[in-house]
């Protein structure tokens, strides 16, 4: 007897080391979980972040096809994220935990919204981030935990219309009951059973190995959103009021998905034991609870893209506070509403097309959020404006500056400036063109194409802010000239701002009595060039491009010879011929 206490003292012994272990072990695993969040707060995440982009625009882009549909809302287009650079803008802001973090904070930065009550309640939950450091905690904790993954596009089983194609009509319940059963035969015909035993041991492993492996591409978004659920399941149960009603809609999605859980195991469950390995593949276990939650998750996927929307809410805005903490300084914009932004469509109102809307941009000490030491601008416009100066004296980046912050205005509500008061507008840019090789478009073409997709997006509901640099330059002079003042005296008398930055001092005088003059300068000594990247009213005065050439090493004789034509042709009207 005292034998068998022994044993029985040793193996308790023995389990509680290995709960005392596993307990350790996660008490760790937690601790370095909440020190890398502790960590990551308010810090520049570029130097580490490594998220695939192509993945988190899934979301994205199956959101705008819904929306185009249904012909609503406006979106920031390809173009004008390019010319932004909004891809690397994003990884600035992106300190999310999860897939469905990311996924959201960036379609949030693509879709900015005209209705202030949207923005008031993203402020609400961002200043809540901010100042409620144990309940912000709690919530990345259990987001970090849901995690992210690499490749897979989780929200497309939500939106889309998606159809198994990996598993067929086969009825793979009957299979598995025809084994189950087939012993049975064995009682009335010995042969026959046999012969139904093996065939059935073969078609089931067949088809199992077979739709496995077309199957596996799907489990891995399976097992996120089993573990969306549980997240999401966890958040709801958190006691925290400032979010309630979004946990009491978690609440209400979380009841109709108890399902999907409870037959996710055969799928995800992995085991190293043969004998139960075997025993899943010939009854078809895992592809029959595959075609079970496939059909569950496209019954609920409403439910889902709930859960998924809230889930994706919660972790941008997080990251947007976090983004926040990160910065000198900024401020909330101040947004005034134009009695059509009511209506955010692509269509225009032929009654009012010509009624002229007083439109405003006025920001101080406003900067860029890449730039490691920006130098602030301050500016009011009332009407549109022309920018001139040289090559690298900050036009190009003043113009993204001023599109960037207005997209921030409207999307995470948060503008890097000290002040910032503006109309909502739509956002579109004309700035990086280049040749298309693939159509074999010239630049040209490409330039014109991307001028003409503005002209059309005009209307009177919604303002549109135009950013355009170095109007038409794929252009010989004359035509350049002679086109661009054309095009920008019509875009002055639409509903809009054009912000435009050009190297032609004639458009300057031509648009005069349409457009504010404003330049970028720079001081050029006998050794070097300084510019001081600030912008100043008037059109530019200075010629400092040749004086650049004799900077850069050039001969003597072809920077005074190139000194004395210019000279010649602002005295006579015309060049010389050489």
């Amino acid at each position: 007897m005292e034998k068998y206490l022994s044993y029985l003292l040793l193996i308790i012994i023995v389990v509680s080391i290995l709960i005392l272990v596993i307990y350790i072990r996660r008490k760790n695993e937690n601790s370095r979980l909440i020190n890398s969040i502790k960590e990551k707060w308010g810090r520049n995440p570029l130097r580490d972040n490594k998220s695939n982009i192509s993945k988190n625009a899934h979301f994205y882009y199956s959101n705008i096809l819904n929306m185009q549909k249904e012909k609503q809302t406006f979106y920031v287009d390809d173009i004008t994220w390019n010319d932004l650079e909004m891809n690397i803008v994003f990884q600035r802001i992106n300190n999310t935990c999860s897939t469905a973090g990311e996924e959201y904070l960036y379609y949030l930065l693509r879709t900015p919204v005209f209705d202030s009550s949207v923005l008031n309640e993203r402020e609400r939950l961002i200043s809540f981030f901010q100042n409620n450091r144990k309940q912000r905690m709690d919530l990345q904790v259990l987001l970090s935990k849901l995690g992210k993954t690499k490749n897979i596009d989780v929200s497309s089983y939500f939106i889309n219309d998606i159809r198994d194609s990996a598993i067929n009509n086969v009825n793979y319940k009957f299979l598995s009951l025809a084994l189950l059963f087939s012993p049975l035969l064995l009682l009335l015909n010995p042969t026959i059973g046999v012969f139904a035993i093996i065939g059935l041991l073969i078609t089931n492993s067949t088809l199992y190995y077979k739709k496995k492996y077309e199957i596996e591409s799907h489990l891995e978004a399976f097992n996120f959103i089993v573990s969306l659920i549980d997240c999401a399941d966890k958040i709801a149960n958190l006691n925290i009021k400032e979010i309630s009603r979004y946990n009491e809609a978690l609440k209400s999605s979380l009841k109709k998905l108890k399902g999907i859980v409870s037959r996710s195991f055969l799928v995800l469950y992995n085991t190293d034991n043969p004998f139960l390995e075997y025993i899943k593949v010939i009854f078809l276990g895992e592809i029959i609870a595959y075609q079970s939650m496939f059909k569950l998750i496209l019954k609920y996927k409403e439910e889902l893209m709930n859960i998924f929307n809230i889930i994706g809410l919660f972790d941008s805005l997080i990251s947007v506070a976090s983004f926040r903490s990160s910065l000198e300084y900024y401020t909330r914009p101040e947004l005034i509403q134009t009695e059509a932004n009511s209506t955010v469509s692509g269509e225009t109102d032929t009654e009012t097309k010509n009624e002229k809307v007083n439109l405003k941009i006025y920001f101080e000490d406003i900067y860029h959020p890449l730039l490691k030491d920006p130098v602030a601008n301050s500016l009011h416009i009332n009407k549109s404006i022309l920018i001139t100066g040289s090559n690298a004296s900050g036009k190009s980046t003043f113009l993204k500056t001023v599109a960037l912050n207005a997209i921030f205005a409207q999307t995470i509500n948060t503008c890097l400036a000290k002040k910032y008061v503006s109309n909502y507008f739509a956002v579109y840019t004309s700035m990086a063109i280049r040749d298309n090789l693939k159509s074999g478009e010239s630049y040209y073409i490409a330039e014109i194409k991307s001028l003409k997709r503005i002209i059309d997006s005009l209307n009177s509901n919604i303002p549109c802010l135009c950013i355009i640099d170095e109007v038409l330059r794929g252009t010989n002079t004359v035509e350049r000239i002679a086109a661009s003042s054309e095009l920008l005296y019509f875009l002055s008398k639409e509903n809009c701002i054009i912000i435009a930055a050009t190297h032609d001092l004639e458009l300057s005088i031509i648009l005069k009595n349409h457009y504010d003059n404003y330049h970028f300068q720079e001081y050029v000594t006998d050794n070097d060039i300084v510019f001081d990247y600030k912008i100043y009213p008037d059109r530019s005065r200075s010629r400092n491009a040749i004086k650049l050439l004799k900077l850069m090493g050039y001969k003597d004789d072809i920077v005074e010879a190139s000194e004395a034509r210019a000279q010649e042709f602002i005295n006579q009207g015309k060049w010389p011929v050489i």
